[in-house]
Parts: C-alpha cells; structure tokens; sequence
C-alpha cells in the first residue's frame, strides 16, 4: 500500500532529511538535530525559535517533470481491461540555509559544506540505500541547482528572511500514481481491444 500524495512528499523528505543529518553527526556529534524540516518563520510572523543554530529544509516550489512521456496504460483486473490515469512526477525545489548566530556562522558555513559534499557523493536515493523510502518512489534524483542573486533574494524574500548562507536542489521523479479505473476496455472484432467509457455496452 502506497502513501496518499502528501504524505509521499513528506516521507522522502524526511528520508533524505534523515541520511544528511546522520552523515553530519557522524562527522561532527551535536545535541539535537543538525539539519530539521521546517520554516524559517511561523505562520504569526515571528520567528521559529527551533530553527536557531540549525541547516533549516525548506520547499520554496513545487514544479511538473516534462522530461518523461506519461501515457494512460492498459491494465487487467478482475472484470477486464480498463484504463488508468498517466502517472504524474513532480520536483520539489529545496532550499538548505544555515541558519546559525552570530559567533555560530563559522559552525553554519561548515554544516552547509559538509552538506553538499554528502549529496555530491550521494546524488541517487534508491530503496538499497535509503530503505524508509515510500515503497511507489523507485529512484530519485538531486540536482544542484545555480540561481542568480536576484531569484535568491527573491526566495529569501518569499520565504520571510534575509540572506542566508544557503544551497539550492532540485530533488526530481516523485511519482504520483492512481489506480482508480477512468475507463473500461473492451475487445473488438479481431482480437484487438478498443476504450469505451466506464460502464458502456461492449463494441458490437
């Protein structure tokens, strides 16, 4: 049983969340986490006091893959063939910012780098590597990601703070799929098979 389409995202977040931050501990054991999932400022306008002295995961956008050709597949069931929705991929834009005081900059710039050599290192996350991934997500893909200093300033911006040491990715093919039927499929003459809509007589 797959997860439904929010809690997707949230658990392969909080997979690859999971995988960076142990590979920090193990350079560098800190109380509590190095790297937490959450916004920089709360939804009252003040600031999210656990995001102190932390690298903050951030999604700042949510975009449609239009590198793979989706297709409405035939599939059998236990009345016949019938069709389902094209699977839908999508990638989430994340934002890494070191959100680390004035004395703890130094800390915050060394977690960031630390942080891009794990995913240079690791760009893939498969089930062999990151087994808590949802059991629908076969690979998945993070993409570095340049941004011009006006779009990180816009984001910074849209994401209620100043700048922030940060780094940018762009995490690619989480697939969305249905298995609700949009439409029955019945045999022609000739042993082909032809699409009528769900709950209509057979082709004569």
């Amino acid at each position: 049983m797959t997860l439904n389409a929010m809690d997707t995202i949230r658990n392969v977040l909080e997979a690859i969340r999971q995988s960076a931050n142990d590979y920090l501990q193990n350079i560098d054991r800190r109380d509590g986490e190095w790297i937490i999932l959450t916004n920089i400022i709360s939804q009252d306008g003040s600031l999210n006091e656990s995001s102190q002295n932390k690298v903050i995961m951030n999604i700042y956008n949510i975009t449609n893959e239009t590198t793979i050709c989706t297709y409405k597949a035939t599939q059998y069931g236990e009345n016949g063939y019938y069709n389902v929705s094209p699977p839908l991929y999508i990638d989430l834009h994340l934002v890494f910012m070191a959100n680390f005081s004035e004395k703890q900059y130094p800390t915050g710039l060394a977690a960031i780098s630390r942080l891009i050599s794990y995913f240079q290192q690791n760009p893939w996350f498969t089930h062999a590597t990151t087994p808590k991934l949802d059991p629908v997500v076969d690979k998945i893909n993070l993409e570095f990601t340049n941004l011009s200093p006006v779009d990180v300033n816009y984001i910074m911006g849209m994401l209620g703070t100043k700048y922030l040491p940060s780094v940018f990715y762009k995490l690619r093919m989480i697939p969305f799929t249905s298995s609700a039927m949009q439409s029955q499929v019945y045999p022609a003459r000739g042993g082909d098979i032809s699409e009528s809509p769900s709950g209509s007589g057979a082709a004569g």
